[in-house]
């Protein structure tokens, strides 16, 4: 069993501007690419948990996200980062013609998409991360046994997620930092 850092999409890693889809649109978060290196750097595994209760509102489909992720994946893979995978609940609880199903445990704060994850690349959880934007982000973390970061702590004095990869790595991985 091995570390990971499970990374929520939208507001963490690229700019959400409102159920975002379109590659046209998709653009990285200041830093995002140098934190994600310095993950990749220290042989982790990347994986992206995401909500997106778009596809239940009728807003994109799921072909429509799954090529944004592509596309995602494709600029990352330009700077040398890989994604082992990428995770996504389809469902949202005010979708107008699908209802959310009961006991759905893959909407954040639920923590079904990463053990799923977990389960299938066989994670240590304990030993592992998850950086998001939002308390649903950092409760889903917690829920599946992980330790949670907000993209970026303020007070910490760590403005960007490139900041927060430094000190994620110096706190938790100390070993795996190259020198």
């Amino acid at each position: 069993m091995q570390p990971a850092i499970f990374l929520d999409r939208d507001e963490t890693l690229t700019i959400d501007h409102g159920y975002t889809y379109k590659i046209s649109d998709f653009a990285w978060k200041a830093g995002v690419l140098d934190a994600l290196k310095r993950f990749s750097d220290a042989n982790l595994l990347l994986f992206i948990v995401t909500n997106q209760g778009g596809i239940a509102l009728n807003y994109f489909s799921e072909a429509d996200m799954h090529a944004f992720h592509a596309h995602l994946q494709a600029e990352a893979a330009k700077s040398g980062i890989y994604f082992t995978d990428i995770a996504f609940c389809p469902h949202h609880p005010k979708a107008p013609n699908i209802e959310m199903p009961d006991g759905c445990s893959c909407r954040k704060p639920e923590p079904g998409l990463i053990l799923s994850l977990a389960k299938r690349w066989q994670i240590d959880l304990p030993s592992s991360v998850m950086i998001g934007d939002r308390q649903s982000d950092i409760e889903a973390g917690n829920r599946a046994g992980c330790t949670s970061y907000f993209d970026r702590d303020p007070d910490a004095g760590r403005h960007t997620l490139a900041a927060q990869a430094d000190f994620i790595l110096q706190t938790h991985f100390p070993d795996r930092i190259a020198t």
